[in-house]
Parts: C-alpha cells; sequence; structure tokens
C-alpha cells in the first residue's frame, strides 16, 4: 500500500515537473517572438507603414481624424501594427513614431520613435494587428509626452476620438482631453481608449534612425533635421497641415500677395526642404492656369542675425524658391525675386512662434 502511494506521488511530482517545464519553455517562446518581429520591422519599414497608414485614414475625410482636430494637435503619434502580445498579460505591443509641430503651430518636424505597452483595448482592437493614431492636443499633453514614461488615463487626460465630422458634436470631451487616439484595424477605423497603456521613448530605434544618441525632447523640440528615411512620412503629414492653406495661391489672384507657409528651407541656409514641394506643386499649377500673371517672389526672416546676413539668406531664398518655380515650368520671363531680410515682421520676434513665421516666403502678382 504505502509502495503504491509512493509511486503515485512520485508520478504526480514528475507530472507537475513537465508542466512546469512545457509553460517555461512556452513562456520563452513567447518572449523570444518580440525580437524576431523587431527584426523584421526596420526602423525605415515601419516610417514607411506609418506613413501609409496615416495617408489611408485621411483619404476618406468622412471616416478618418477629423481635420479640424488634426489642424488644432500639437503632435501625432501613429503606431503602426500594434501586436497581441500573450506574454504581457492583458495587453499589447507596439512600436511607432511622434512628430511634433514646429514653432507650436507649425509644420511637422522630424520624427521619434515611441514605444507603447500594456492596456485593454477592448473589442476595438481585436484584429491580430491594428493601427494606432494619437492627437496629442495641448501643452500639458506635449510636456507628457516628452517625459520618460506616462500612463495613459494616469497621468494624461485621454479619451476616444470622434470620427469624420463628428467632432463638433464632442466638444466638451475636446476641450478637455489633452490626448485623443484611434484605432484602425482590418479597414475599419473607430475612436480608441487606450487606457492604462503605457507610452515611453524608444531609444534604440532612435539610434538607428539617426545615428547617434539622442533623446525624443532633443528631436522633438530641437532643429533636427528629417533623416532621409523620414521625409516621405513628414511631407504626408505638412500636405494635410492646414489644408485649406493648399488652397492659398488662389489668394494672389484676390489679393495680389499670399504667404507659402508650407515652404520651408534647412536652418541657415537656402535650400528647401522636402515637405515643401506639395505647396509648390500647386503654385505652379496656379501660375500655369493664370499665364498673364507677373509673379515677385519676395523672401523674409526673423531678427536673429545680422541686418547683412538676414538680407543675403532672405534673397537667395526667395530666389531658390523662383527657380523652383522655373524649373517646373513656369517662365522665367514672369518670375522675379527679392529680399527684404528682417524688414517686414508679420510677427513678434520674442517668441519662437513669432519667429517662425516671420520667416516666410511670399508671391506677389506684379502684373496681370
Amino acid at each position: 500500500m504505502y509502495e503504491s502511494k509512493a509511486l503515485l506521488d512520485g508520478l504526480w511530482v514528475r507530472r507537475r515537473r513537465l508542466a512546469g517545464a512545457a509553460i517555461t519553455v512556452m513562456a520563452l517562446l513567447a518572449a523570444a517572438q518580440l525580437p524576431a518581429e523587431e527584426r523584421e520591422t526596420a526602423p525605415d519599414k515601419r516610417l514607411e507603414n506609418a506613413m501609409l497608414s496615416f495617408r489611408e485614414v485621411m483619404h476618406e475625410p468622412d471616416k478618418g481624424i477629423p481635420h479640424d482636430l488634426f489642424d488644432k494637435a500639437r503632435c501625432l503619434v501613429i503606431i503602426p501594427g500594434v501586436k497581441k502580445a500573450a506574454f504581457i498579460v492583458g495587453g499589447k505591443y507596439g512600436r511607432g513614431f511622434v512628430s511634433c509641430r514646429r514653432g507650436g503651430n507649425g509644420r511637422f518636424g522630424a520624427p521619434a520613435a515611441v514605444r507603447i505597452e500594456g492596456g485593454s483595448y477592448g473589442l476595438q482592437i481585436g484584429g491580430s494587428s491594428t493601427d494606432v493614431f494619437m492627437l496629442i492636443m495641448n501643452e500639458s499633453g506635449m510636456r507628457k509626452l516628452l517625459s520618460d514614461k506616462f500612463t495613459i488615463g494616469g497621468e494624461a487626460e485621454a479619451a476616444a476620438g470622434p470620427v469624420g465630422r463628428e467632432a463638433s458634436a464632442r466638444t466638451d470631451v475636446m476641450l478637455h482631453a489633452e490626448m485623443l487616439s484611434w484605432s484602425r484595424s482590418r479597414g475599419l477605423f473607430a475612436g480608441l481608449s487606450l487606457e492604462g497603456s503605457t507610452l515611453r521613448p524608444d531609444d534604440s530605434e532612435n539610434e538607428k534612425l539617426y545615428g547617434r544618441t539622442i533623446s525624443n525632447q532633443r528631436i522633438l523640440e530641437g532643429e533636427t533635421g528629417v533623416p532621409p528615411a523620414a521625409r516621405p512620412l513628414i511631407a504626408e503629414l505638412n500636405r494635410y497641415r492646414n489644408e485649406g492653406e493648399h488652397r492659398e495661391h488662389a489668394e494672389v489672384g484676390a489679393r495680389g500677395r499670399v504667404t507659402l507657409s508650407n515652404v520651408h528651407f534647412e536652418t541657415g541656409r537656402a535650400d528647401l526642404t522636402p515637405d515643401s514641394e506639395p505647396a509648390l506643386h500647386e503654385a505652379v499649377a496656379a501660375l500655369k492656369e493664370h499665364r498673364d500673371w507677373k509673379i515677385r517672389v519676395e523672401g523674409f526672416t526673423d531678427n536673429r542675425g545680422s541686418k547683412e546676413v538676414n538680407e543675403k539668406l532672405s534673397n537667395d531664398r526667395a530666389e531658390t524658391v523662383a527657380n523652383w518655380l522655373a524649373d517646373h515650368g513656369v517662365e522665367h520671363d514672369r518670375l522675379s525675386s527679392k529680399g527684404y531680410g528682417d524688414r517686414r515682421p508679420v510677427a513678434s520676434n520674442s517668441t519662437a512662434e513669432g519667429r517662425a513665421k516671420n520667416r516666410r516666403v511670399e508671391l506677389v502678382r506684379v502684373q496681370g
């Protein structure tokens, strides 16, 4: 009897050990899954995925992120392909990028890498892979974004964003939320609650993208240039920035003068940034429609630097734009250029936002 009991006890112990070993192996395999996925999706590919997912969402205004909210947002987070993470209990995992407007309401700048972990996304994220979008709506939300780590719904007030033209019906929510979020899975786009998820910088991805150790704060608040791999994404974001401004060239006919607010240059240089091309192409289209117009391209700077340097820089930038227009089909004899340095500010030079507005190029109709 005692021998039988001892034999049964021994078998029970062996079964528990085997079960424990199996669980350990399964956990290790699940944990190994993440690096494998990370190797498959390099930063360049993830940037491309982010650009494509954003383009698809914004392509249908009635079903995407409302344009009025997008125009008011300080920053945009895109996390393409959030995965179900079996090894994070009840949660998800994803890597993506955030881009913020320069000077508060200016163009989108260089992207910084982020990662999202944990949280319960409910039924809306039911697919095996889901794209997540977040708008950072105010200064408080941006401060949280620049921290080492924060919990959505804890340290940061967040809400599921409205879709299409629902924005006006949710004004009370929009006024108080620091962040608004959406998901897109299998073609379905909907507001999404990310409460309980954590968002943090992804330092290793930044190092791969920029070739050096650099913090998210330095990328998002400084003058870091857009790396080549990220240029298509940033150009796409700026294409939708204040979409009405992409029709601004029409004002040349109505008022005789217009600011090309989506045309930008490398810091301290007369080299156009890649995200300037959509606005320039639209200017070319307008000038081809009105071949009787003669245009003077005027350049302006802020008051940083000497008068002589600013005068030369503004003149060089105006000439660069005039040459670009000529190279893309506008007749040379219809174009002239002139730089005015810091002589005609349109905003205060005492703030970064004001200086950004003063660094501009205008088209002036001088005949036609």
